[in-house]
């Protein structure tokens, strides 16, 4: 049977399973050191019989634990990470989330063809597992948790196989477990599993042998995935943290909870600037005996609690209370939860808990705390809330509307009572409800009308009580960005000039002219040469690199705009481009800082696709594709993004469309802004190109078709809205020739009719 329940991130064991002997040590060491510090030999040897005891008891044993907070954030998780169908790539890291590591898996979905495809990925990796003696697979348990971030996959579909290799070599053998369906509003989910109770056979053999020392695990969609239309594409994210493998029952205290749990990754309620009050809960170890398994070992009598002091300086655990185990009159019904509470504790304190488990000692009464006939869990900790008000998100750069219309907000801690918001300056300027602005002392700053004079950057304060009467401050947030809706830059690409010998071409709205360059030695640059002959203008910009054998050329002429040109939250890049040849990666124009940080635009990246990607240390590609551009003619190519949506049109028509940019243009913060040449060692462009024009705002569709139309008329369709079933012709209007192909089939039919 799968179990599934809420994962809780407050009070995550902060142990190894290789470390489990090491603490149960430690811990005994120092209860009965307290107790009897004279009697450090008796109780070196005390341990080592405890250590004894516990090795022969046939309890369960933890045979893998991992919470993966020893990795390095953006560090690939390993394995073997498989895509299906539309699924173009997939990527498995390492990533810090709430101050716990993870492992976040990344599918780019990209469906380029004619017709909709079953799509999947997932992962494979060994691990390697000791004490796993028992044959039966009733005998384990493996349990992980998931949790499904963002992607059109809501929700996402996957599944477990474990498998391991014969001895002697050869295939892998095993067995699959039911679907879990993950929907985003569901957070973290708790996956549990006992091996007997596999639903499904692996592809090459199901004779597994549980007491190999190698298993391997894959987690991912089952086959064969689900289906993504044509045209379709985004980015599906999602987790995997805490996995654990045991044989027996889950004997020990376990799933640790201490609340209330905050949003900021702390526990408790404040009750005055220096404590907090919390209540611990766990779950009691369940029966050991197999064959009925009640919810709780019926030889539980109570619980001796372990607390530290607080501070990182003293991890070490003191005895705090004993609390009894409720017990039902039918053992089935009895619950294994129990809480402790509530405690007064320090403020913004880590503080460490164990509970070891008090079994009956034969006559009714449990055994004293130490004894190791009792069940010692993990250690665990928890950060109570502190005075010092936090936020958590926010704000988020914001481009205004067309009336001015924007705001900010703020996400914080559970102590902040009051805001207050700045705008950047020299100096910085608190607001003040009124004019523009309202909200000025709310979590959500709104601001109504604003022009172009009013863009700038803001940023908020939270408060632990009132600000004017010693209230205690938060870090200022992050400041953010508003944009008045325009464009920011055009290159015409009509005018050269000699600026201390480098040419320049002008932005002639912001001034970002762009430099002409070559990576050849001399004066081998773009120039300007004849321009898309329907726009107003006599010029466009020519790149030079036909990849042939003139001498006179190396090939390596492009364009470099200054840092800044493209940083915004939304942004819309259009131009005119006429390949005069398609080597496969060639960029049409590349903003970044390197090969892991960039956004760029390639004609044809070498198998008759077009592409628009945006990338950063920390995300994946997030791809636009659509049919690659033709040499020797103009084209009109434009690539929006706002919000999590980003479009690519084609002279005037939507292309392609992907819902899951979560990048922003502004995320990327490129410096070396090049035309015509890439971040990779790839081909430099040969063609040229007129008329860019870079806004910071997303344009709809419509404007986007006005744009192309006032320069070659005739029409184009608008596919964001297209829904004509009857348009049989392709033509974007259901007209007389459409009727013309129905009327063909009029009363045919395949009815079969009695003799």
């Amino acid at each position: 049977m799968a179990l599934l329940y809420g994962h809780q991130q407050n009070g995550r064991s902060i142990r190894l399973i290789h470390k489990r002997c090491k603490l149960l040590t430690i811990n005994l060491l120092l209860l009965l050191e307290l107790r009897r510090p004279k009697m450090r030999k008796v109780t070196l040897l005390f341990v080592m019989m405890v250590l004894m005891l516990l090795a022969a008891s046939g309890r369960a044993a933890v045979l893998y634990e991992n919470d993966y907070n020893d990795q390095t954030p953006g560090a690939g998780a390993g394995g073997w990470n498989w895509t299906g169908g539309a699924v173009t790539a997939h990527q498995a890291v390492y990533e810090e989330v709430n101050g716990n590591i993870v492992i976040r898996h990344t599918g780019t979905v990209n469906n380029s063809g004619d017709s909709a495809q079953d799509s999947r990925f997932g992962s494979k990796w060994d691990i390697t597992l000791t004490g796993n003696t028992s044959a039966d697979p009733a005998d384990y348990t493996i349990s992980f948790d998931l949790r499904n971030v963002s992607g059109d996959w809501d929700p996402i579909p996957l599944e477990l196989f474990v498998v391991t290799t014969p001895a002697a070599g050869g295939d892998d053998n095993g067995h699959g477990f039911p679907t879990v369906e993950l929907a985003q509003a569901d957070g973290w989910v708790r996956v549990e599993f006992n091996l007997a109770d596999f639903t499904k056979n692996w592809w090459q053999g199901t004779d597994w042998d549980l007491t190999q020392s190698r298993w391997s695990l894959e987690v991912g969609m089952p086959w064969p995935g689900l289906s993504v239309p044509a045209g379709e594409s985004w980015t599906q994210v999602w987790e995997m943290d805490n996995l654990k493998i045991i044989m027996g029952s889950d004997i020990e205290p376990h799933d640790p909870v201490v609340l209330p749990d905050n949003d900021d990754g702390t526990v408790g309620t404040l009750i005055s600037q220096a404590e907090t009050e919390v209540t611990l809960g766990w779950m009691a170890g369940g029966d050991p005996n197999t064959a009925r398994e009640y919810p709780v070992n019926p030889d539980t009598l109570g619980y001796y609690i372990y607390l530290s002091l607080g501070g990182e300086d003293d991890p070490n655990l003191y005895p705090l209370d004993y609390v009894e185990q409720v017990h039902a009159e039918d053992p089935y019904e009895t619950d294994p939860y129990n809480e402790y509470g509530p405690i007064l504790l320090g403020q913004s304190t880590t503080y460490y808990w164990q509970i070891e488990q008090a079994m009956d000692d034969g006559t009714g009464n449990p055994y004293g705390a130490g004894d190791p006939n009792n069940i010692i869990g993990p250690v665990w900790s928890f950060t109570t809330v502190g005075a010092t008000p936090r936020i958590l998100s926010g704000p988020e750069h914001a481009v205004a509307d067309f009336d001015g219309n924007a705001s900010f907000s703020v996400t914080t801690g559970a102590v902040a009572t009051d805001f207050r918001w700045f705008k950047v300056g020299d100096p910085d300027t608190q607001l003040a409800d009124g004019g523009i602005y309202s909200g000025t002392q709310t979590n959500t700053l709104v601001i109504t009308g604003a022009t172009v004079a009013d863009e700038g950057e803001f940023y908020c304060i939270a408060y632990n009580g009132d600000p004017d009467d010693e209230g205690i401050a938060s870090l200022p947030s992050p400041a953010a960005i508003l944009w008045y809706p325009r464009l920011m830059s055009h290159y015409p690409f009509e005018v050269m000039s000699d600026e201390e010998g480098v040419y320049v071409t002008p932005d002639i709205v912001s001034g970002l002219d762009a430099a002409m360059m070559s990576d050849d030695t001399g004066e081998d640059v773009p120039v300007l040469d004849a321009g898309m002959p329907e726009l107003d203008g006599a010029y466009a910009l020519k790149f030079d690199n036909p990849q042939g054998d003139d001498p006179n050329t190396a090939d390596a002429q492009f364009a470099q705009l200054p840092a800044g040109v493209a940083d915004y939250k939304d942004i819309t890049i259009s131009l005119w481009i006429y390949p005069e040849s398609l080597p496969g990666w060639a960029r049409v124009l590349d903003f970044g800082t390197g090969t892991d940080n960039y956004l760029f635009l390639t004609a044809d990246a070498g198998w008759g696709v077009m592409r628009f990607a945006i990338r950063t240390p920390d995300v994946d590609e997030q791809l636009l594709e659509a049919g690659a551009l033709t040499a020797g003619e103009w084209h009109y190519v434009t690539v929006t993004i706002t919000g999590d949506t980003g479009r690519l049109y084609h002279n005037g028509e939507l292309v392609a469309t992907n819902t899951g940019m979560t990048l922003d243009p502004i995320d990327v913060a490129a410096e070396l802004n090049y035309l015509g040449k890439s971040q990779w060692p790839d081909p430099y462009f040969n063609g040229r190109i007129d008329d860019l024009k870079i806004y910071n705002y997303a344009r709809t569709t419509e404007q986007i078709a006005q744009d192309y139309l006032a320069v070659r008329g005739d029409w184009v369709c608008n596919y964001e809205l297209y829904d004509l079933p009857f348009d049989f012709d392709g033509d974007c209007m259901v007209g007389l020739a459409d009727f013309a192909i129905f009327a063909e089939t009029w009363l045919d039919h395949y009815r079969i009719y009695p003799e």
